[in-house]
């Protein structure tokens, strides 16, 4: 596994831990936890609603036979975990089968170096503000992701959270996008991104990115990290902004 993968699994897995507190403070139902065993990293929310949150990542060949035990071991309280692959396992990837594992949909893992300040989003037909009230700020989120129930509850208690940068892309005074960032050492992790359905097209999440990484920069970070589905339109957007795009195998019991 690269360098730079490893340090972005890794800001990912903090960021993992400091939201699902934040989701037990708010009350949320079923159990969170965040931790580490034997070099892997490993979450769990059994809500089943929430089940997509419950990972086995920083996985490599070493470490498969530590990641086969963690993913049968009692510790998930009902929650089904997905074993997240970062690299290639080779003949490896054998034991999982072996093991009742099966491949299912890939993720992708963002990842770009911050070498150079990013040009200012000064003279852009859309401006970026800081929101520095929750309320507009998760309006637009949420109404751009198209979600309710238990996944909006999580989203709002994750970005609640006191360390959570939150911005708004605005068309004339009109809050039309939404994202937010989180730094963890020297690694920014670019989350909470969605736009509003009527405004899709204009370029505000690109907008959003630049702004981030300049910021991301000027606080010192020297790598950003971001999540995706293949094929999405954020992956889209990640590739244009000079994000690696690294796929990710996904393994479940079958």
């Amino acid at each position: 596994m690269s360098s730079d993968v490893s340090r972005a699994e890794r800001a990912l897995h903090r960021r993992a831990g400091l939201v699902h507190e934040a989701a037990i403070d708010a009350g949320l139902p079923g159990r969170f936890r965040v931790w580490d065993h034997a070099g892997l990293m490993a979450v769990s929310a059994t809500d089943p609603l929430l089940g997509f949150l419950s990972t086995v990542s920083g996985v490599t060949p070493e470490t498969v036979p530590a990641a086969i035990d963690l993913m049968h071991a009692p510790d998930w309280n009902g929650a089904a975990p997905t074993l997240v692959v970062s690299v290639e396992l080779g003949e490896a990837a054998a034991l999982l089968t072996a093991a009742g594992l099966a491949r299912t949909g890939d993720r992708l893992l963002a990842v770009r170096r911050l070498a150079a300040r990013p040009a200012s989003t000064a003279g852009a037909r859309l401006d970026v503000v800081d929101a520095d009230e929750e309320g507009p700020f998760l309006r637009v989120l949420l109404a751009g992701y198209e979600v309710d129930g238990a996944v909006a509850a999580f989203i709002r208690a994750e970005h609640r959270l006191p360390v959570m940068r939150r911005f708004l892309a605005l068309a004339g005074a009109t809050p039309i996008a939404a994202a937010a960032m989180t730094i963890h050492g020297d690694v920014a992790v670019l989350g909470g991104a969605s736009t509003l359905p009527a405004h899709r097209g204009r370029g505000a999440q690109s907008l959003l990115l630049r702004h981030r990484r300049r910021l991301a920069a000027d606080a010192g970070c020297t790598l950003a990290v971001a999540t995706a589905r293949p094929e999405s339109v954020s992956a889209a957007n990640l590739s244009r902004a000079g994000f690696g795009l690294h796929r990710r195998s996904a393994w479940t019991a079958s």
